[in-house]
């Protein structure tokens, strides 16, 4: 290859190379713009083209429009029950067991598991710690009959079926999440400091997945 020849090829390569991420940018825009007023049937549409993108970003929006296209939408609606985790609490409720009675997917695991994956790797705290209430929640609400319209599911009907879950499954979820999202709390809320700290004492009781999932799903049950 003579010198003219490697400067032409150096100088395709550089606009190839430009091109492809002026491309992937124009795509992660076009996916923010459409989730900002896409309706829940919409939203996983909106994210078609960044499937393969595995940036920081292409992971928030992914994350989002799973939240999206289950009718999670509202910050509002994030916010108050998270908020339960710090002050829902009773005698004979946890308030981690009253955020997820909300904050989950019903009997749709596969949303689940997309939401915890996708934001576990968005490089956001709260992303991975709200989808993996989600995920522990739903694994929970799954085990119950699907819910009438209007009528959400309570703190009891899910403690009525924490026992059917696996212990491994649920260990698997409290590691991952702490390891991404509790490494530092000192300026975050309350309700991430409290669960933060229920995932740690959950993670101290043993080292294997199934000890300490049985661990925290007996913290839920026995507050």
């Amino acid at each position: 290859m003579n010198h003219t020849t490697k400067i032409i090829f150096a100088a395709l390569l550089t606009l190839t190379i430009f091109s492809c991420q002026k491309s992937e940018t124009n795509d992660l825009q076009d996916a923010q713009l459409c989730l900002n007023t896409a309706a829940a049937a919409d939203a996983q549409n909106c994210v078609s083209k960044i499937a393969s993108n595995t940036s920081e970003n292409a992971y928030k929006l992914r994350c989002s429009a799973v939240f999206i296209s289950k009718g999670f939408g509202s910050p509002t609606s994030f916010i108050s029950a998270m908020d339960q985790i710090k002050n829902g609490g009773t005698t004979d409720q946890s308030g981690t067991m009253a955020a997820m009675a909300t904050l989950n997917f019903g009997l749709d695991t596969a949303a689940a598991n997309s939401a915890f994956s996708e934001c576990s790797n968005s490089g956001v705290g709260i992303y991975a710690q709200i989808s993996s209430v989600f995920k522990i929640g739903t694994l929970f609400s799954a085990l119950l009959p699907p819910a009438t319209p209007g009528s959400p599911l309570t703190p009891a009907q899910l403690e009525g079926v924490i026992a059917g879950v696996s212990d491994a499954d649920v260990g698997n979820v409290i590691i991952s999440t702490y390891g991404t999202s509790c490494g530092d709390t000192t300026n975050a809320s309350d309700s991430t400091k409290q669960y933060c700290t229920e995932l740690a004492a959950a993670i101290a009781a043993g080292s294997s997945p199934a000890v300490i999932g049985a661990s925290f799903k007996n913290k839920l049950a026995n507050p």
